[in-house]
């Protein structure tokens, strides 16, 4: 559990999938737009993998409050 904190505390996990996110979200908007799908992918299955993203952000920013209280003295 203490090297998942660690990996997933770091702002770099942020960043990431939140840019990720973005991107999944266009994509999904422009193959709804045009009609198209890419190798099965239907708008759908990006908008789902943005969620995905999302809730990872989410979770980054939980398992930051996390490490921030176990760091803290207790009193």
């Amino acid at each position: 559990m203490k090297k998942l904190v660690e990996c997933t505390a770091k702002p770099v996990c942020l960043c990431c999938l939140g840019s990720l996110g973005v991107v999944l979200l266009i994509v999904g908007i422009v193959t709804a737009a045009i009609n198209a799908t890419f190798a099965a992918f239907t708008p759908i299955i990006w908008f789902l993998l943005a969620l995905a993203c999302y809730l990872g952000m989410i979770w980054v920013v939980l398992m930051r409050i996390l490490a921030r209280l176990e760091s803290k003295p207790q009193s």
